[in-house]
């Protein structure tokens, strides 16, 4: 089969939005991790990989609980015109069972696809797969934004998850965004009550959100500084109705196309914001 140039990071999110769900009933969290530096349009025969993909990662979402499972994409090889990929499926916790017939669909979903999959110590997947570059590649070195304002914003993140945040708060830097390097909530706390910080992108896990105190503290001072709340949400995304739209929404798993519509948002609240304060002067 002659395999087309595919934008496959445009082809994965629908995959990323769906599986959300099924992370969602058994309270896993999914995590995406693919460096925006990375080519991302290539010959693939996107549809068997991101099946394979599927099947290898319900094996844990169906047998495990509260866990955290990653989707991690690592270039092993890399020439003028070919790329070798790994890619890690693992979870926090070892497999004690899985389903054969999910295993079984992802190999002949991989046989289609080229794939060779890999099974570590742990239990974990990693699929080997060779890519064709697209003929006009270039390696990327930023990330194209709506709004050019955004690289200037400041950044703070709360976040206790160690993948989760070394993932978000790398994608951030790469768009050029200045991001606070620490990531439990009393850093947070104490950066949004500075008199002198002023942050644009306040980022906080939905688990910091459930304090009352917490979150009003958040909300009175976003009224004084102007700051963007990013809820990051995992597991769930229920929020009472009035609180909902003092927020943004970040589920994971997502890519960094998402990242960018999430900051897009961000950008147009704060110029209304900013709109209304000068209206008043």
């Amino acid at each position: 089969m002659k395999l087309k140039e595919i934008d496959f990071i445009e082809r994965i999110n629908l995959f990323l939005e769906t599986i959300y769900y099924d992370g969602e009933r058994h309270a896993n969290t999914i995590l995406f991790e693919y460096d925006p530096s990375y080519p991302r349009v290539y010959k693939i025969d996107a549809s068997n990989t991101i099946k394979c993909i599927e099947n290898l990662t319900k094996i844990f979402l169906f047998f495990q609980s509260e866990c955290e499972i990653l989707i991690k994409f690592k270039l092993a090889n890399y020439n003028t015109n070919r790329i070798l990929f790994n890619i890690l499926i693992s979870s926090s916790e070892r497999l004690k069972e899985f389903d054969q017939e999910l295993l079984n669909a992802a190999k002949e979903y991989g046989d289609k696809a080229g794939i060779i999959i890999r099974q570590d110590k742990n239990g974990n997947f990693i699929l080997d797969i060779e890519v064709e570059l697209a003929s006009d590649a270039q390696p990327t070195k930023s990330l194209d934004i709506n709004n050019q304002a955004i690289k200037n914003y400041n950044a703070i993140i709360a976040y206790d998850n160690k993948n989760g945040f070394k993932i978000l708060s790398n994608q951030l830097k790469f768009i050029g965004i200045n991001v606070k390097p620490s990531s439990d909530y009393e850093s947070l706390k104490q950066h949004i009550t500075d008199a002198i910080y002023n942050p644009d992108l306040v980022f906080v896990q939905k688990v910091f959100l459930e304090d009352e105190q917490n979150l009003n503290e958040l909300l009175k001072f976003k009224k004084m500084k102007y700051f963007c709340i990013v809820a990051i949400c995992e597991t769930d995304e229920i929020f009472k109705p009035e609180i909902k739209q003092e927020l943004i929404i970040l589920r994971e798993p997502y890519s960094y196309d998402i990242l960018r519509a999430v900051l897009d948002m961000c950008y147009e609240r704060k110029e209304r914001v900013r709109g209304r304060v000068l209206n008043n002067f």
